[in-house]
């Protein structure tokens, strides 16, 4: 415990938020409805594992694998490489395509949304990395000079 304590808060809302939009795709994302003529209404509840579903996992997965191996792990990773702008990227990504899918769903239902707030929340975590890693490597801009007048007798 002490050890998820030590992380950042982007790491830590990455690792909270990943699984719960994972676990997410099992629970109901839209409930179609279905007429049957003079037999009624019938209501089916479709979960989240569709085309767009298993990309969002995809997406979810590699977006927690990546922050795991770049920030709590001590795997030699590619310094050549901008792993944060990755790892933004995929949180994004994962976003984007998580709207996506709960626009494009008919009857899409309340939990829908609320998963999509996950899929934000991953999205603003690897935000957070992101911006802590570019403070941490641009200098601070330094204290511009004041041009000293000196007095000429």
């Amino acid at each position: 415990m002490g050890r998820f304590k030590a992380l950042s808060r982007g790491t830590k809302l990455v690792l909270v938020a990943g699984p719960v939009l994972f676990f997410s795709l099992f629970f109901n994302w839209q409930t179609l409805k279905i007429d049957y003529g003079p037999a009624g209404i019938a209501e089916q509840p479709q979960d989240g594992w569709d085309a767009w579903g298993l990309l969002i996992a995809m997406l979810a997965i590699s977006t927690i694998t990546l922050v795991v191996l770049v920030r709590m792990t001590e795997v030699e990773m590619s310094e050549d490489v901008p792993w944060e702008k990755v790892t933004l990227a995929l949180g994004v990504a994962t976003f984007a395509l998580a709207v996506l899918k709960s626009l494009t769903d008919a009857n899409s239902t309340w939990a829908s949304y609320a998963f999509v707030a996950a899929a934000g929340v991953l999205a603003v975590g690897t935000y957070l990395n992101w911006a802590d890693t570019r403070t941490s490597q641009t200098p601070l801009l330094g204290r511009k000079r004041r041009r000293g007048f000196s007095s000429a007798a």
